[in-house]
């Protein structure tokens, strides 16, 4: 088969780059096309993606209209260039119109509970639907639920391995202690109206926090000057090695404290969103949501303080990811059976609730 990809924000690429490495594996061809929001071709490049680029909407409806229909030509065209048979996105706009228009299958994922509008209309014209069972929206009747997040298409320990390199460009030792916190921009169309941390008590965090090892930042946007010189400086794809190998992680950004979590450190989550994946990743003791008011700031940096304490947190961690992780499938290792076996695949999910077990490997989690 000739199979499409189409991301959007850079962690569409890691949603899907485990997929299309099995897929090629066995022998299909993937084309991909890709939006040059923030670092996305930087990743593509670091994992020898190549991509067809498509524009970023611009403000305004006109413009998005536009933008629309130029994304959704930029990809019939591909299609009909490279023989597409099969679509695969997180919703893309574009490429349900040109699925559409070719009348080719295009299987969706969607993740997003804040997405409102954008994801409730476009998923009508997509062929199948994939969620998360903790997703907390009915989109449609025949919405395929999968007991996975995200993240798990990527980061499960069938695909992903920790390497000890990070330490290097953190300028440290091998297993010297270590902090991640994650500060946003507040930018998105979501967060409008919404804060996180006030500065005081990012000041706080880290200087309670270093006195159990050091701490890093990862921040959209300017940080204080008195928290630039936190600020981690490593290549894009050690991310995931960093939160790894972390005693703990602390921030604003529900996507990595998702990745924390199911990698086996601890994550402090605030945001007064809460998405259903990670009120699930709570109730394993993997994952700690608080809201955005100067009290729960504090209790959340409390909450920190406490972890740290702990003389066997990464055990204690790894035993409450163990439960988590055998309720969980291998979901890049399920998408690629879907893609194969469509439309039969479809049928068997919504008629035979057992299906998932077969992409439930008798593993446990990371060493």
């Amino acid at each position: 088969m000739t199979i499409l990809f189409v991301t959007g924000h850079p962690a569409q690429i890691h949603n899907f780059r485990v997929a299309k490495q099995l897929l090629e594996q066995k022998g299909h061809k993937v084309v991909w096309v890709a939006s040059a929001k923030e670092i996305s071709f930087q990743l593509l490049e670091l994992y020898g993606i190549k991509a067809t680029e498509i524009q970023r909407p611009k403000k305004g409806i006109l413009n998005k209209i536009k933008t629309l229909l130029v994304n959704a030509f930029i990809i019939y065209k591909l299609m009909k260039k490279e023989k597409v048979e099969m679509v695969v996105s997180r919703v893309s706009p574009f490429a349900a119109l040109a699925a559409f228009w070719l009348r080719k299958p295009h299987i969706a994922l969607a993740d997003t509970e804040v997405s409102g509008f954008y994801d409730t209309f476009f998923s009508r014209m997509v062929d199948v639907l994939i969620t998360s069972k903790t997703f907390k929206r009915d989109l449609r009747k025949d919405q395929i639920k999968i007991p996975a997040n995200i993240e798990l298409f990527y980061l499960h320990p069938n695909h992903y391995k920790a390497k000890d390199d990070v330490f290097n460009y953190l300028g440290l030792e091998k297993g010297d202690p270590f902090v991640v916190l994650r500060f946003v921009s507040w930018g998105a169309y979501h967060d409008v109206g919404m804060h996180g941390y006030n500065e005081e008590q990012k000041i706080k965090a880290v200087q309670s926090f270093e006195k159990f090892g050091k701490v890093f930042i990862s921040a959209e946007g300017e940080l204080p000057e008195i928290l630039k010189p936190y600020q981690i400086k490593i290549p894009y794809d050690l991310i995931h090695d960093a939160l790894y190998h972390a005693r703990l992680f602390l921030g604003e950004g529900a996507s990595m404290a998702a990745e924390a979590a199911i990698l086996g450190t601890p994550a402090i989550f605030l945001n007064d969103i809460w998405s259903g994946n990670g009120e699930d990743m709570e109730k394993y003791g993997i994952f700690y949501g608080f809201k955005s008011n100067l009290n729960d700031q504090e209790n959340s940096i409390a909450k920190g303080l406490e972890l740290l304490q702990m003389d066997n947190l990464k055990d204690w961690m790894k035993s409450n990811l163990d439960k988590y992780m055998s309720d969980k499938i291998d979901a890049s290792a399920f998408l690629v059976w879907f893609i194969e076996n469509y439309p039969t695949s479809k049928k068997e999910m919504l008629t035979n609730p057992s299906a998932f077990e077969k992409f439930k490997p008798h593993i446990k989690t990371f060493n």
